[in-house]
């Protein structure tokens, strides 16, 4: 109510109609205010949850960091193992080679010398 208002009873139906639009106006203006301030908040609402998803996502993403490095660990765990495995098998082969070529080339190494050594005694 302004400061130019006065109110007083009257018994005249217009200024009882008066009154009541009066009334409806300021309910009208708390209702729009309540509104404003239900709108405010669905922001705020709307901001917190941005906020809560960029958190989870930056969560997410730390676990799987985590996760690769434990990955690149294992993968180069797996690497130094097939590594290892390739030496042995290649030692493994090499001795296989020798013993089932040892005995002819013993021979040829033998003959070779004793070829040798009749060469020099003639």
């Amino acid at each position: 109510m302004s400061a130019d208002e006065l109110m007083m009873p009257v018994a005249k139906p217009e200024a009882v109609s008066m009154a009541e639009i009066h009334a409806l106006r300021g309910l009208t203006d708390a209702v729009s205010g309540l509104g404003r301030q239900v709108e405010a908040m669905g922001l705020k609402v709307d901001d917190v949850r941005e906020r809560v998803i960029k958190i989870e996502a930056r969560e997410y993403e730390r676990q799987i960091e985590a996760q690769n490095e434990k990955l690149n660990a294992a993968f180069k765990r797996i690497d130094s193992l097939e590594a290892a495995r390739d030496r042995q098998d290649g030692a493994l082969g090499v001795g296989a080679w020798v013993t089932k070529y040892a005995p002819w080339l013993m021979a040829i190494v033998v003959s070779g010398l004793a070829a040798i050594g009749i060469r020099g005694q003639g």
